[in-house]
């Protein structure tokens, strides 16, 4: 049996996901032929868990695209202003591709991959990965079916608990140069949900935000080990150490270096830290998403009204509840999935990517375009924000032009 050789352009903590994901899933099927990385402890990090000791190693990803030719499938998962620099060659060599969220982080750079893409061949799948979990391809099915009618409102919103929020603050994911914002960085999952969810495209957009909360305060930090309220603060690692457990998937906890205890008001980021976002999408249906850090816990849930029924639904509590006319009580839907991040869509979102490069006509659930779309909503109502106005969605009209 031939097996499917794969290469890894970042050694961090996605990549490293999708590798155990791989492994758990096709074991002796996939071979990792090469990875790239500037950075050597990471390098060092992805070969001692995967027992890697002779893998072709790269810090230059140009020379990885050169000298690996019998390479099968490629993930790439740098950070964000990356993107751009890397997916074009990637794209030229006609490799199928796992390209992580979001596209890239300006709308320059978005539309750079948009046409490069175009003119190859590769096959690109986004790893949007909500979008393969078990909780929202039920609601997709039900709203597929007709259960609720047609969508008038949908209230979405996410809250990211104290260890979450603190990777904005203390790492690259606070600086909107490198992230191309909150809204982008975390939130590109959600607008691609909603985009989904309504099946029509949005119309226009109007949206507020502040960042007033992990400002400098004095008596914090720098650094958390030699603040004074280190023992009763929400984000010390400190008071951590003591409540959180950590193992090798972590799920949401994927990003976080415990040992990186910067305090949260006063390292420098620029980036807002809540945003709301009114979109009307075509046929008048209106959406309502509201994204927050610096919540108790981390919580995505999502509340639609249809003209025939509601669909209310929590994604840490995996539980759906569908609201039919006339019907005294909800059918309560309680969600299983399989033990693996993001509510069992990591899994499944590298079994797609599998099956894609065995099946030329696959087809991806997350496409490339469903990439460009949300990341395009996202810097629109960023716009809408900053300008203080109602803006008209222009941009879908050179979307449809690309190839599927």
């Amino acid at each position: 049996m031939k097996k499917i050789n794969l290469g890894f352009i970042a050694a961090g903590a996605r990549n490293r996901v999708h590798a155990r994901n791989l492994l758990r899933q096709f074991g002796d099927k996939v071979n990792f032929s090469a990875v790239c990385d500037i950075n050597e402890k990471a390098i060092l990090e992805f070969k001692e868990e995967f027992g890697l000791e002779n893998i072709p190693v790269y810090t230059d990803y140009r020379e990885l695209l050169k000298e690996q030719k019998d390479i099968d499938g490629l993930f790439i998962a740098p950070p964000n202003h990356l993107h751009e620099e890397i997916a074009v060659p990637a794209l030229q060599h006609g490799i199928p591709i796992l390209l992580e969220k979001p596209l890239a982080h300006t709308t320059e750079s978005c539309m750079n991959i948009a046409r490069a893409y175009d003119r190859s061949s590769s096959r690109v799948t986004m790893g949007l990965v909500l979008r393969y979990t078990p909780f929202y391809r039920t609601i997709f099915n039900i709203l597929k079916d007709g259960k609720i009618g047609r969508i008038k409102v949908l209230n979405a919103n996410e809250v990211v608990g104290p260890v979450l929020s603190s990777v904005f603050f203390r790492t690259w994911r606070g600086k909107e140069e490198y992230t191309g914002g909150l809204l982008l960085e975390k939130c590109c999952h959600d607008l691609d949900l909603i985009n989904e969810m309504l099946g029509v495209n949005p119309h226009r957009v109007a949206a507020f935000a502040s960042g007033n909360n992990f400002i400098p305060r004095q008596g914090c930090g720098p650094r958390c080990r030699e603040c004074a309220v280190k023992k009763t603060c929400t984000f010390s690692t400190v008071l951590w150490e003591k409540n959180i457990e950590c193992g090798e998937d972590n799920n949401e906890y994927e990003y976080v270096d415990f040992k990186n205890d910067m305090c949260v008001y006063n390292d420098k980021h620029n980036i807002m830290d809540r945003q709301s976002q009114l979109i009307e999408y075509e046929g008048g249906s209106l959406v309502y998403f509201n994204v927050t850090l610096g919540g108790t816990d981390t919580r995505r849930t999502v509340d639609i009204t249809g003209t025939e029924g509601r669909i209310v639904g929590d994604f840490k509590e995996n539980r759906i509840f569908l609201y039919r006319a006339f019907k005294e009580n909800p059918e309560e839907m309680k969600i299983e999935h399989e033990k693996s991040g993001h509510g069992g869509g990591d899994s499944v979102l590298i079994r797609s990517f599998i099956d894609g490069i065995e099946n030329p006509n696959y087809v991806p659930e997350a496409s490339f375009k469903d990439g460009l779309k949300s990341a395009l909503l996202a810097f629109i109502c960023d716009q809408a924000r900053d300008e203080g106005k109602i803006l008209p969605v222009s941009f879908l009209e050179g979307i449809d032009s690309i190839r599927d």
